[in-house]
């Protein structure tokens, strides 16, 4: 090939020049017979318009870079340099063109220099490409790493995106990277979803304990404003054990401040008490309306008013709390019966009364003994009205007795006036230097309501200037506090404002939406948001917000109960998805639970809203199946990889024989034991190896099939020399030649034995005699024209087999010699 392309770039030379460059005739030695040069058209030197078509010929075949470089810069014709040029890949030569071609092929230059500015820029995009594989690389590994987890998912999202767009272009050690830093940045996300999610939940059970506080006390307030029905029974029953399973699921797992633990359980404990009492007054709910009506006799009336005592102490009804009209009718008759039975007492036996009496006027001489103003005042007073019951006769023994240890409370207080004063100016200063202060108004009111406590706890003060002293700084220390407390007036008013807002909207929502196509998770989100803007619409006045609360429960309740059957209908769906993927747990083949257990986790991911708490019960059980599922497939590549191992323990002993045979004497190795090995390893190759194994293995085979080919060409060589030393000598049996010879032998002119020997020579690359140069030579230049011309007969069909087929069948006796023999024999040697 290389002496055809040299051809091709052979310029044309004058009649009387040298022979063309590249010729392989010898000048013939001294003394040998010069050979008759040959005119045939074969060898004539090409014209131009041939050596143009036989380069255009050589660019349709598959030539190499440096060959293509010298068509664009030698070749005879435009078309082919531009031909030539465009073939060009490598940069160093398209450089090296570039240059040779300036000012002297325009074409061919421009189409260089586009070519490599081609590979500039795709060299300039591979090397952006790896940069922003290893930037991308990079972002992720420091977002693996970073203590800022503001938008984590969705940068993790976004680097992901960077990647996939150049993640062809990555090295086996990238993507390790990579996948490692992902890895990672995933096992963050879960952490911070499950960080959330705990969040979000306990933010929600604060919501639902608020809440069930706030309907609680909602609830008493109501219950305090207005009177008792029985009819009210079901529903405080339901709400208290609504309320009690509301609790208990907002606490389960968390912990709450002991102020609103205690708060619940007053209101809980108010609210059931409240009912225990109804319930038992429904009980007795007869007996008092037989109780109310009038009676005749006086033993009737104390008959009663003990009955009515006794059912009063039953159903003991909570004192802040209206009674039921019965009820307060009942207790009215009770008290007035009793007031006559106490004043046919007084008729009677005033005694207990005087020893009562008695005994209070010696509580009172004992308070005044230990100088204690406020008790001695209230045993004064309950004296008093002892002696105004007994009334007339029955009190007067006690009157002068009272009216002196009166005078001794009066001197008593007059004392500790006197002793309270300094006090009393002390917390006059106090609180004309509080008004003097710049405080907080919720912190300055505290404190004025603190000194005014203080104040009363003295017991007043006689002194109308000191009082008038303290009402006037306390005026004065109220003042700046009077705007701030206006302004929170204002503030409720407009918190309410904005609850009738939120009402309307919400009704107005509920009233417009389509709900058999309508986004839930929007519905979720206003019931959440209208949640949150109700409770920042705070402060409110009480008695305003009574109607407006109703009604957000009202309105808050119809949306929550749709939005809870969307939870239950998704709900249902997701657990037949769990049900679903369960059921793949023992599905086969693995692969395809696999690719069912994918499209149950995009299923998954289209389902509607759910409760939280269900949607992670649901979670835990597909995720568990799910796993389960891939733990299969590692379980499955786990036991391919234990088999490929296996496998390559196998095969490699086998290999390990064939090498040591291979390196010890592999033409001595019985062709049966190859032919074994040989099956042996190809049935390796079915097997789950490994892709090094399996190159070792083909590389053995081929090796194999060399020794092979070698022995059978050994044992071709050992015939054909038998067959030779057979013909000269007269023993050859034609019949045990093989069959294809006579045709061989008749395919090709016959030749003589010399003529025979030397072509063997020349096909083996055997050194010739020195007497047999010139014939060699001869015959070289001659098949060097049958090459290259287009004869019917080919140098390839003159074998070295059709030789020997030739000395063997065709070639006469009188041309067999052994030294022939001998120079034969030695081309098969090797």
């Amino acid at each position: 090939m290389a002496a055809f392309i040299q051809k091709l770039f052979r310029k044309r030379a004058p009649a009387a020049s040298a022979p063309a460059k590249g010729s392989n005739k010898k000048s013939p030695q001294p003394g040998s017979q010069k050979p008759e040069p040959r005119k045939s058209a074969e060898l004539a030197e090409p014209t131009g318009q041939s050596q143009i078509d036989q380069q255009r010929a050589a660019l349709a075949l598959e030539v190499d870079q440096h060959t293509l470089a010298e068509l664009a810069l030698e070749g005879l014709a435009a078309d082919i340099r531009l031909k030539a040029a465009d073939g060009l890949t490598d940069k160093a030569l398209l450089m090296d063109v570039q240059k040779r071609a300036k000012n002297r092929d325009k074409g061919v230059y421009q189409l260089t220099r586009q070519r490599l500015q081609a590979i500039r820029e795709e060299e300039d995009r591979q090397a952006a490409t790896r940069q922003a594989i290893e930037q991308t690389i990079g972002q992720v590994e420091d977002l693996a790493e970073t203590a800022d987890v503001s938008l984590y998912e969705a940068r993790l999202i976004n680097l992901e995106r960077h990647w996939t767009a150049n993640a062809a272009n990555a090295s086996n050690e990238q993507l390790t990277r990579y996948l490692d830093a992902l890895h990672r940045c995933r096992e963050r996300v879960e952490a911070i979803t499950r960080e959330k999610a705990l969040e979000s939940y306990r933010i929600q059970q604060n919501q639902q304990r608020q809440q069930t506080l706030e309907l609680l006390g909602t609830t008493l307030d109501e219950l305090r404003q207005q009177l008792p029905s029985t009819n009210a029974l079901p529903s405080l029953d339901a709400l208290t054990r609504t309320q009690e399973n509301r609790w208990l699921e907002a606490t389960r797992d968390t912990d709450v401040s002991k102020d609103q633990q205690k708060q619940y359980e007053a209101s809980m404990h108010a609210v059931k008490y409240y009912i225990a009492a109804l319930q038992r007054y429904v009980q007795h709910e007869p007996q008092i309306e037989g109780l109310i009506a009038p009676t005749e006799t006086s033993e009737a009336e104390t008959s009663e008013a003990s009955a009515a005592a006794d059912i009063l102490a039953a159903i003991d009804w909570p004192s802040s709390f209206p009674a039921p009209v019965a009820l307060d009718a009942l207790q009215a008759s009770a008290k007035a019966a009793q007031q006559k039975i106490v004043a046919a007492k007084e008729t009677v036996d005033t005694s207990g009364q005087k020893e009562q009496l008695e005994r209070v006027i010696s509580q009172l001489e004992e308070s005044l003994d230990a100088n204690l103003l406020k008790e001695s005042r209230q045993h004064l007073k309950q004296a008093q009205a002892l002696v105004k019951q007994l009334g007339g006769r029955n009190s007067d023994p006690f009157r002068a007795r009272l009216q002196r240890l009166s005078g001794q409370v009066h001197d008593l207080g007059d004392w500790q006036g006197f002793a309270t004063t300094p006090k009393q100016t002390a917390l006059c200063e106090q609180m004309e230097y509080l008004a003097a202060q710049h405080m907080e108004p919720e912190a300055k009111a505290g404190k004025i309501q603190e000194l005014q406590k203080e104040w009363r706890a003295l017991g007043g003060s006689s002194d109308r200037t000191l009082w008038q002293r303290f009402k006037e700084a306390s005026d004065q220390a109220f003042e700046p506090c009077k705007a701030y407390f206006e302004a929170k007036s204002d503030l409720k008013k407009v918190n309410l404002a904005r609850r009738q807002a939120i009402c309307d909207q919400l009704a107005e929502f509920l009233q417009m939406s389509d709900w058999a196509s309508v986004d839930w998770k929007l519905a979720e989100k206003i019931e959440r948001t209208a949640r949150e803007e109700w409770r920042a619409a705070w402060p409110v006045e009480f008695r305003d917000n009574r109607s407006v609360q109703k009604r957000f429960d009202q309105e808050l309740n119809a949306l929550s109960e749709r939005l809870d059957q969307e939870r239950l209908r998704n709900e249902a769906l997701k657990a037949e998805i769990v049900e679903r993927a369960e059921a793949l747990i023992e599905h086969l083949p693995v692969a395809e639970a696999m690719s069912h257990a994918k499209n149950l986790q995009q299923e998954w991911q289209q389902v509607g809203i759910t409760r939280h708490r269900e949607d992670r019960k649901l979670w835990k059980a597909f995720r568990a199946a799910c796993d389960q599922v891939f733990a299969r497939r590692d379980e499955e590549r786990k036991q391919q990889k234990d088999q490929s191992i296996a496998a390559d323990n196998t095969a490699r002993e086998v290999l390990a024989r064939v090498q040591a045979m291979l390196e010890s004497a592999p033409t001595e190795t019985d062709p049966e034991q190859l032919s074994e090995i040989r099956k042996t390893l190809t049935s390796a190759l079915s097997t789950e190896i490994s892709q090094t194994v399996r190159r070792e293995i083909s590389d053995s085979l081929a090796a194999i099939s060399e020794v092979v080919a070698s022995q059978a060409q050994r044992q071709q060589t050992g015939l054909w020399a038998t067959a030779i030393q057979q013909r000269r000598l007269g023993q050859l049996d034609t019949s045990s030649l093989p069959p294809n010879w006579p045709g061989l032998a008749d395919s090709v002119p016959g030749v003589g034995g010399e003529e025979l020997v030397v072509m063997a020579e020349i096909l083996s690359g055997k050194e010739s005699p020195e007497d047999q140069q010139a014939l060699r030579m001869e015959l070289q230049v001659r098949r060097l024209a049958q090459g290259l011309g287009s004869g019917a007969q080919s140098h390839a069909e003159t074998s070295l087999e059709t030789l020997i087929a030739q000395w063997c069948l065709i070639l006469p006796d009188t041309e067999l010699s052994e030294a022939l023999e001998q120079r034969l024999l030695a081309v098969l040697s090797d």
